[in-house]
């Protein structure tokens, strides 16, 4: 019986180290000046000790395991949080629906967010906040630093968006979108779509569009099964006696279309909804 518990134990313990060996940790070398303070690691198990208000909204969109370190540089303080999540869409998910109020974006990844005192990055399948205690501009600075530090370490293939956004439309607004997986990430999110996700699985990229007409709200929706998709379509009105209608409209405030995004993924939807008849078209249009 010893024997088994022992076996027992190292195989959790193998299976710890294989996770965590999926982060290259600073060491502090490759940040002038710069003392590691301390270094942890957290699981799935372990993230509510640390995070427990972000774990349930974390643990929907797909974790992994956390590394926390803290450096000291100078008289400055800095604390890098890497999530490890089970996929660049989770981690971009995460990315998505938490900034606010950025002063810079897009610099030096695809997609991150700089404000006074913090930065924060999806990068491949890592969610990236580097947070600074003194919100000065060489405290900012370094926060990049930080970042392009890891990206040596911790190489990742970027998140592509799916191609519809590469449409004109979206030029001024793709780093406004948001990836959503369930209600919890919904309500991170300034959509507003909660009652349409209801008994709904569903990955969704999705963004609001400003327009002299009224905001316009575009998403690509991809769903696992006919029932999720058919259960999203009868929530957003765009069923009638079981089967699936192009549009709805009530002419007064509320105008919603959907269309199948190509022949080949019969279970991804483009999905539309503004105050007035506005085509999917003229949206995606290049």
């Amino acid at each position: 019986m010893k024997r088994i518990y022992t076996i027992f134990l190292l195989l959790i313990y193998i299976g710890i180290s294989s996770v965590f060996s999926q982060f290259q940790p600073l060491t502090g070398n490759e940040l002038p000046g710069a003392v590691v303070v301390s270094t942890n690691n957290y699981t799935p198990e372990t993230l509510w000790n640390y995070n427990g208000s972000g774990a349930p909204v974390i643990s929907e969109y797909g974790f992994t395991a956390l590394l926390v370190q803290k450096f000291m540089v100078g008289m400055e303080d800095f604390k890098l949080e890497a999530y490890l999540m089970n996929s660049p869409q989770a981690a971009f998910g995460m990315y998505s629906t938490n900034i606010l109020g950025c002063k810079v974006q897009d610099s030096v990844t695809s997609y991150d967010c700089l404000t006074q005192y913090q930065y924060q990055s999806a990068y491949g399948r890592y969610y990236i906040i580097i947070t600074n205690q003194s919100g000065s501009s060489t405290a900012q600075n370094f926060s990049f630093i930080i970042m392009q530090k890891w990206m040596l370490l911790n190489p990742q293939t970027p998140l592509e968006l799916p191609s519809v956004f590469n449409a004109p439309a979206f030029a001024k607004n793709r780093n406004q979108i948001d990836f959503v997986s369930g209600m919890l990430g919904m309500q991170n999110s300034l959509l507003g779509w909660e009652n349409l996700i209801v008994r709904v699985r569903l990955a969704m990229y999705a963004v609001i569009l400003p327009d002299p007409r009224g905001q316009i709200y575009f998403a690509r929706i991809s769903f696992p099964t006919q029932a999720d998709m058919y259960n999203f379509l009868t929530n957003a009105k765009l069923m009638e006696n079981g089967v699936p209608i192009q549009a709805y409209n009530d002419y007064g405030f509320l105008f919603r279309e959907f269309v199948q995004a190509d022949l080949e993924t019969p279970l991804t939807i483009f999905f539309l909804q503004s105050s007035i008849p506005i085509a999917i078209a003229e949206v995606t249009e290049e």
